[in-house]
């Protein structure tokens, strides 16, 4: 049944101009690759800027402590997880473009609205609905990706793709920061839509990758595909879930540490993590492709719980930069390696639903990690805690890494 879709979905990427991976078996890096990627930055930024802008925000004007700046950090993931599956199939029937643009352009909107907020339940019900949104974006990207990646590397595409994402991620906190710093917080929420706004823009170049009738009628009778999640992106889902709880305790919670402990500012850590996440990116972007998911995910589990183990242990400005610098380990290799599993023997024209199921746990892992983070935090009485607490979770994540490899030998 797969090989009969196949020649429809290469049809499509002839008539968008699109070498056919018979024309060029080894070409990735394309114009639309590069568009692509300045797309991604800039969402990336967009939506990262905001986060300890919202931390920050929900600790000095509206008096909440750990447990309200988690849930505040989280809340969103919870009606990004319920959109998730018909995103997927919007962007399998209609198109890549439309999910990437259409969904930058309306997250944009929303992210903006967050200066709107005089409340801390107006500010839930914005960060609601961007999750219902912002999936929409991450979903069309990362399916445009394994479109435009010869099959054979994969692992390197999500490795150049991820620098922009994970760049964008790293160094959108910093912008936040400065911007709020400069500006206030309503400065920080638009400058935030403001970027989405750019990503939405220079998305209008991508290519839309809409499978014909045929295909379409043969992906309502897949069995991976009639259901709402995609069943062979389930485990590296959970895997990739369990690695990222460390970015609730990064991103909103070191801010809120290093004020406490007069620290001074959290920008240059954001800088240091990002351009070692960048650079190790690119020096190892063929690891996953030569040494396997299974490999590649254990150094990337182990690094991201060192780091924070390191973070919570040594509560100073040295310790918060090696800590940043081993975490760029896991941030660096995690998610090319999971992406490529998630996408192991997929059709094209049922791309969207397994990117669908994969990335929505990053949201589950937001939506879990920052309440939990933030519950263990007040718990204990320290913000400290929530380090420990999320080198706990990504350490959870090798035996997990374990049992799926038992279950699928076929796992490098």
């Amino acid at each position: 049944m797969h090989e009969e879709r196949r020649p429809a979905v290469f049809a499509v990427k002839q008539n968008v101009g699109v070498a056919t991976p018979q024309d060029s078996k080894e070409r990735l890096l394309t114009p639309h690759f590069g568009v692509l990627c300045l797309s991604a930055l800039f969402s990336a930024l967009g939506f990262s800027s905001v986060i300890p802008t919202v931390a920050r925000f929900v600790v000095t004007d509206l008096n909440g402590g750990d447990l309200e700046v988690g849930i505040a950090l989280g809340v969103f993931s919870f009606s990004a997880v319920l959109a998730r599956p018909w995103i997927g199939r919007l962007g399998d029937r209609k198109g890549r473009r439309l999910l990437i643009a259409g969904g930058s352009f309306v997250t944009a909107i929303v992210l903006a609205a967050h200066a709107l907020a005089d409340s801390y339940l107006v500010l839930l019900l914005a960060r609601l609905a961007m999750g219902a949104v912002q999936g929409a974006f991450f979903v069309g990207t990362v399916t445009l990706t394994t479109d435009l990646a010869p099959e054979h590397r994969r692992g390197e595409a999500a490795s150049y793709f991820s620098v922009a994402i994970y760049g964008g991620m790293a160094f959108g906190p910093w912008l936040g920061e400065w911007a709020a710093g400069r500006w206030g917080f309503d400065g920080g929420f638009l400058l935030g839509g403001s970027c989405m706004a750019l990503a939405a823009i220079v998305a209008c170049w991508l290519p839309d990758f809409v499978g014909d009738q045929e295909g379409n009628l043969a992906l309502a009778k897949s069995p991976k595909a009639s259901s709402l999640l995609y069943r062979s992106a389930l485990w590296p889902g959970i895997v990739m879930a369990l690695g990222i709880m460390i970015f609730p305790a990064l991103h909103g919670f070191m801010p809120k540490l290093m004020d406490e402990q007069n620290l001074g500012d959290a920008g240059p850590i954001y800088a240091l993590y990002g351009l070692l996440v960048l650079v190790l990116r690119l020096i190892c972007s063929r690891l996953p492709d030569a040494l396997g998911t299974a490999k590649t995910a254990a150094i990337a589990l182990t690094g991201s719980s060192i780091g924070m183990l390191v973070m919570g242990s040594f509560v100073s400005r040295p310790g918060m930069f090696v800590g940043a610098a081993i975490l760029a380990i896991g941030g660096s290799l995690l998610y090319p390696a999971l992406m490529v599993a998630a996408v192991d023997g997929v059709p094209a024209n049922e791309r969207a639903q397994a990117m669908s199921t994969f990335t929505m746990f990053f949201e589950l892992s937001g939506g879990i990690g920052g309440p939990v983070l933030g519950v263990v935090a007040w718990m204990s009485g320290t913000t400290v805690a929530a380090f420990y607490g999320a080198a706990v979770l990504a350490a959870t994540g090798l035996p997990v890494l374990l049992a799926w490899r038992r279950k699928n030998p076929s796992i490098a």
